[in-house]
């Protein structure tokens, strides 16, 4: 906190007159220049009221003056001393600030006759000075914040220049830069510090260099820095303590907010209790009655498969078979976690038509057959519905099932007919290319010899020399599209055909993989590309071809539904046979992989991440079925954000035996 003593120190070293006094109008300090201007004998003893060093007219300008700048207006008033002529006023600037003692008034100016004896340009200069002193001054107490001060801080300094449209004005405070800065070699300026610490400078420039500084330009600066030192840390002080009163209503705020939330949960805890005495009471007047009935009925809900519930009409749970389930929760909130009461509720349905209803609901994943009552009084009016929950997610999966084996049925025999007719004219091409690339053969060396004659002969628009160095690349590229066709066809085939489930086939799994692979590439090719590594040395073994193929088609189809929609993907499949003479099948690609929680559930029957895009949960668990009954079984390795592997081991010896599934 900045002492009184020094700020008088300070005005004085600006201003020539200093006079402060108090609300009461008691002197508090006259500085000496004053003094000697005031009549002597009103002027020698301190402490004394404005009304003993004043005339009448200077008392009633300064007590107008003070009440205005008392109300936040500007105040300046016209001091007629006892020793100066009476034509020749003292113009003062008047101020007001908050003292540990109270308000107190300062009344600050310049003496006029010091400007009789300066040139009229060093009068306009200086006058132009001390209005810009005055206006930094008064800016500095009524700026919002030392930010906004500093941001309008170049308009009100600016004018105190001798060229003020060319000035420039930068500040740099508390390691905030504002304003413009001026040229490095051309500029005044002053530091700003306070508390025994550099806290800021202030530069004043023009933005030619054809205006020299002015010795009085570098004075008035230095006064406003030594102003602006006290103010700014008086401002720096009021922001400090504003902060802290702003925390202060903060933690009240906070305090008012957790007194409201006491308050919630006061009701809440009151809605509750009302809720236990509702059930409280209608378990009362059945005990009074019935309680060798209820000892009855509480027994058979314990016994009751499923989930049931006895609901009253306010939708509060009166009695369940389930332990998690309190009397007086709300069934729709207790049972389904929601906030409001469920869109299909079946109280409404019943109250009206007084009937049982029995309809499917789905919660999630799940489906659920509900099953519900009416429950009469002794008025046969319905005060409530008794409701059974079965889960029926397994017969709705079965029916899923039943209905995509059925389309797969269809589709076999369609495959089936359709293989055949596209069969029947690949089969003429594949004939005829033999015979093209025959002619071909036999025609090119006479027309190699028309051509020696011949130099500018074309053949279909090209020159003989291009036709004649790619016209075989293009009849085996129609021989090798017409093989592709005829696999593809086999391939299609092969795996629409009814399988008996005999394993009786001897198994070739490099050469199923290569049909696999034909079969899916136009699912996989969207999302991945395919690279085999097919072992050479691999043995055979009698299995069933069909279901083997079945377990090559799950994984690769399902690593590349892993891929990512912004990654194009590799799939890697490989073979080899390892030291037990056991083949071993790698399916790894890169998409995005699982955590360990989904790898111990992923052979697991129903279980899916899939459902929303129609994932049924069996593929995986089939294809586990599958290595089991050829001795064999899949591994798989996961890493989130990296992709996965699924490894198939089958045994090629007859006495080879099952290994557990390790993940």
């Amino acid at each position: 906190m900045i002492r009184l003593e020094s700020l008088y120190t300070l005005i004085e070293s600006s201003f020539d007159f200093l006079l402060v006094a108090d609300a009461n109008e008691k002197t508090i300090y006259v500085s000496p220049l004053l003094k000697r201007t005031c009549s002597p004998a009103n002027c020698e003893a301190s402490e004394m009221h404005l009304a003993d060093i004043l005339d009448l007219e200077s008392l009633q300008s300064f007590r107008n003056a003070m009440e205005k700048v008392h109300d936040g207006a500007r105040g300046v008033i016209a001091l007629f001393a006892a020793q100066v002529n009476k034509s020749t006023p003292i113009p003062m600037k008047v101020g007001y600030i908050e003292s540990v003692h109270g308000g107190i008034y300062l009344f600050f100016g310049v003496q006029v006759d010091a400007l009789r004896m300066i040139s009229d340009r060093e009068k306009e200069e200086r006058v132009k000075e001390l209005s810009c002193l005055y206006t930094v001054a008064e800016w500095i107490e009524v700026s919002a914040s030392i930010k906004e001060f500093f941001t309008k801080l170049p308009e009100y300094l600016s004018r105190g220049m001798r060229s003020p449209d060319e000035a420039v004005v930068y500040s740099v405070f508390q390691g905030e830069e504002y304003g413009q800065r001026p040229s490095e070699d051309d500029y005044i300026s002053v530091d700003l510090t306070f508390s025994g610490e550099h806290k800021g400078e202030i530069r004043v420039g023009y933005i030619s260099g054809t205006h020299e500084h002015l010795p009085e330009e570098q004075k008035m600066l230095n006064e406003i820095g030594r102003m602006l030192s006290v103010a700014l840390e008086r401002k720096e002080l009021s922001e400090r303590m504003l902060l802290k009163r702003e925390e202060e209503d903060g933690l009240n705020s906070r305090l008012l907010e957790l007194e409201a939330q006491i308050n919630e949960r006061e009701k809440d805890l009151e809605e509750q209790k009302q809720k236990l005495s509702t059930a409280d009471s209608y378990l009362d007047r059945v005990n009074r009655s019935w309680d060798e009935t209820r000892h009855r009925l509480e027994t058979m809900f314990k016994v009751i498969p499923g989930e049931v519930m006895l609901i009253d009409l306010n939708r509060n749970v009166v009695m369940s078979n389930q332990e998690d389930i309190e009397p007086g929760d709300k069934c729709y909130r207790t049972y389904f976690n929601r906030d409001t009461p469920c869109r299909d509720c079946r109280l409404g349905k019943i109250k009206r038509e007084k009937t049982p209803i029995t309809i499917t609901i789905r919660d999630g994943d799940k489906f659920m057959e509900v099953h519900t009552l009416p429950v009469y009084n002794q008025e046969e009016e319905v005060e409530g519905i008794l409701e059974f929950y079965r889960d029926v997610t397994l017969e709705k999966t079965y029916e899923q099932q039943l209905q995509q084996a059925d389309k797969l049925a269809s589709l076999g025999q369609l495959v089936s007919g359709i293989g055949h007719e596209i069969n029947n004219p690949n089969q003429f091409i594949r004939g005829n290319i033999k015979i093209i690339r025959q002619a071909i053969t036999d025609m090119l060396p006479i027309v190699d010899t028309y051509q020696e004659d011949h130099p500018d002969l074309k053949i279909a628009r090209l020159k003989y020399d291009f036709f004649r160095e790619h016209i075989m690349t293009l009849v085996d590229d129609m021989a090798h599209g017409s093989e592709r066709i005829k696999g593809i066809v086999e391939g299609l085939r092969g795996f629409a055909r009814k399988d008996e489930g005999l394993l009786v086939d001897t198994v070739d799994v490099n050469t199923l993989l290569e049909a696999t692979t034909r079969l899916v590439k136009n699912e996989v090719h969207k999302h991945a590309e395919i690279v085999l590594e097919l072992g050479n040395d691999l043995a055979k073994f009698t299995g069933n071809s069909q279901k083997i193929e079945q377990i090559f088609i799950n994984l690769i189809v399902n690593a590349a539904q892993a891929i990512p929609d912004d990654k194009k993907g590799l799939i890697t499949v490989r073979t080899y046979m390892d030291q037990d003479n056991i083949v071993v099948i790698e399916i790894e690609d890169n998409g995005k992989g699982m955590d360990e929680k989904t790898q111990k559930q992923i052979f697991d029957p129903f279980f899916t991440t899939k459902r929303a895009k129609g994932g049924t949960g069996l593929g995986l668990a089939i294809a586990f079925r599958i290595a089991e009954e050829h001795s064999g079984n899949i591994s798989v390795s996961s890493i989130p954000g990296a992709g996965t592997k699924f490894t198939v081991r089958i045994p090629t010896g007859e006495d080879a035996a099952v290994e557990k599934v390790s993940n």
